[in-house]
């Protein structure tokens, strides 16, 4: 027995099989077995406040222990879904995924853009380019006569041609009773609009001074209108508009740096277009491309 016993110590597979199981041991020892950083969620202190502060403007009060222990267990199974979607590979050709990824990376760059601030004689130049913008509001004065359609195509053309023919004597139309004014004074395009409907304004413009004309059509109904007045809105002064003058710029700059942007993006891939779809691209027609 003992002899076999020395003889097996000396066999070389059980050297190296000890040498083997030596190195296991101070491997392990120099390197203990971390948890997989994939299945841990940190939760961080501000994170935490981002979570009240969401619960408070929706509540209008501060959760409790055990609301706040479901908030966070919440927001932990959002991330832990949101792993085991993108392990699975559902995130994969989803439109959707990819609208809303799209949509964060421009907010970044519109934050990012946003920080801009003109200088003197970028804001002045931008001003003098788009000086109709902070133009102020034209006026009128008008009066009109309120015809209502709620009455046959018959007796409302009769209507109509029985005032064209009052007009052409001399004499002012005629209307229906209704709560409109009959008269306006200096009335802006912002008034005029919201009472009459949008674009009634150029109606206005349009009609020459001091005639009646009509009917014209607004959102109430028909009207013969005259205008006595139309005050131009003049330009108003940068230093009276500077704060929306430099948001404008800003928007501007907005876009023109998410547009740079995304060139920069599409020379640094290669797209590769089918070929028949690219034959259809190279044709110089407006007409609708089939399916």
């Amino acid at each position: 027995m003992k002899t076999a016993f020395k003889k097996l110590i000396h066999e070389p597979l059980i050297h190296f099989l000890f040498i083997s199981l030596g190195f296991f041991f101070v491997y392990d020892l120099l390197n203990p077995q971390t948890a997989d950083e994939s299945k841990i969620i940190t939760i961080s202190q501000n994170r935490v406040g981002l979570l009240i502060q969401g619960f408070e403007k929706t509540w209008t009060r501060p959760p409790t222990a055990q609301e706040l222990t479901k908030i966070i267990d919440d927001y932990a199974l959002n991330e832990i879904y949101s792993r085991e979607a993108i392990a699975l590979g559902l995130g994969e050709n989803d439109e959707v995924i990819r609208r809303r990824l799209r949509q964060k990376m421009e907010f970044i760059l519109q934050d990012i853009s946003a920080l801009q601030q003109p200088t003197t004689q970028e804001l002045t130049q931008y001003f003098q380019q788009h000086r109709i913008n902070y133009q102020e509001e034209a006026l009128y004065s008008f009066e009109q006569k309120y015809l209502s359609t709620n009455r046959s195509s018959k007796q409302l053309k009769q209507l109509i041609a029985k005032q064209k023919q009052r007009i052409l004597t001399g004499q002012n139309p005629q209307g229906d009773t209704s709560l409109i004014a009959a008269d306006f004074a200096k009335m802006s395009v912002y008034h005029i609009n919201r009472q009459f409907g949008k674009y009634f304004n150029e109606v206005l413009d349009k009609a020459p001074l001091n005639q009646w004309v009509g009917p014209v059509k607004s959102g109430l109904g028909l009207h013969f209108i005259k205008v006595s007045q139309r005050i131009d809105g003049k330009i108003l002064p940068l230093m009276q508009v500077k704060e929306q003058v430099i948001k404008d710029w800003q928007h501007q700059q907005s876009i023109d740096f998410t547009n740079k942007y995304q060139q920069e993006l599409l020379l640094q891939y290669d797209v590769i277009v089918a070929k028949q779809v690219s034959d259809l691209l190279s044709v110089n027609d407006s007409s609708p491309v089939e399916k």
